[in-house]
């Protein structure tokens, strides 16, 4: 029988690794939809009865949400106009809205946690590093650490893993989710897509509430609080080096970037410069 830390860092494990599906790229058949539709929320609003968080009515949202999907290519169409798409409304490459931009500090501290745990991707994965999937999958993986260190009752080893998934939510997902959320609930609401994405986030920004209310992690919030603010993307405009930057992603894989250099704040300058300094 599982003792009280490793059935919570199980469960824990369990949760994210759903979040990691439900962010990653939709599958093109009809097993992945009705996965989506009917397996997730169901698997969800479990493991969220099982930690003690309030998801039930953002749940029942999404699982309404995803039923008015009529195939897999209607959710395939819908990931691509929000995340895929330039321009993208909503960054799936999260540490933006905490750098200000791709491939910053935040995204490279990141890189390095990946690396301290032995953390890989496929080599077939294209995306960076900072995805809400490819996080949340990491999460996954030292729930999953905790939960086998406990089980062995290696008790002290489990917290240290424990400590470890609180501060990657506390530095990133706490820091990101806010903007990124309210991206989604934008482009839901300006463009009339389904809001399937916005609940999931939803989602993440509720359990982020309620799994960082815990006394443990007084110490590590505290910390949060010197940490700079995350970018005003969402909130002010972006800046010449943000659009630089989000320019030069597109060109380097041959896209169009045109309508970036149209926005205001755009500088040749800084452009010129970023191309300069592959």
């Amino acid at each position: 029988m599982l003792n009280s830390i490793a059935a919570t860092a199980y469960a824990k494990r369990d949760f994210w690794l759903c979040l990691a599906r439900a962010f990653a790229p939709p599958g093109t058949d009809d097993a992945y939809l009705r996965a989506f539709q009917t397996d997730l929320p169901d698997d969800l609003a479990a493991i969220a009865e099982e930690l003690g968080l309030q998801l039930g009515e953002e749940t029942a949202a999404f699982r309404a949400a995803a039923s008015q999907l009529r195939d897999p290519l209607a959710l395939q169409k819908l990931y691509a106009a929000l995340f895929l798409t330039p321009p993208t409304p909503v960054m799936v490459n999260t540490c933006f809205y905490i750098d200000g931009g791709l491939q910053g500090a935040a995204a490279q501290a990141l890189e390095k946690a990946y690396a301290a745990h032995g953390f890989e991707r496929h080599d077939h994965f294209r995306d960076l590093n900072d995805t809400v999937g490819v996080q949340a999958d990491f999460l996954a993986l030292l729930y999953e650490q905790a939960g086998q260190k406990a089980q062995g009752g290696e008790d002290i080893g489990a917290r240290a893993y424990l400590s470890q998934a609180d501060q990657i939510i506390t530095y990133y997902l706490c820091r990101w989710i806010t903007p990124f959320l309210r991206d989604l609930e934008t482009a839901s609401r300006n463009h009339g897509v389904n809001p399937v994405y916005a609940h999931l986030a939803r989602i993440i920004w509720l359990a982020v509430e309620g799994l960082t209310a815990a006394p443990e992690m007084a110490e590590i919030k505290a910390g949060l609080a010197q940490l700079p603010a995350g970018s005003a993307r969402g909130v002010g405009a972006l800046t010449a080096s943000d659009l630089a930057e989000i320019a030069f992603m597109l060109d380097r894989d041959g896209l169009a970037w045109d309508h970036v250099a149209a926005n205001d704040g755009w500088d040749q300058d800084v452009f010129e410069a970023r191309r300069a300094n592959r």
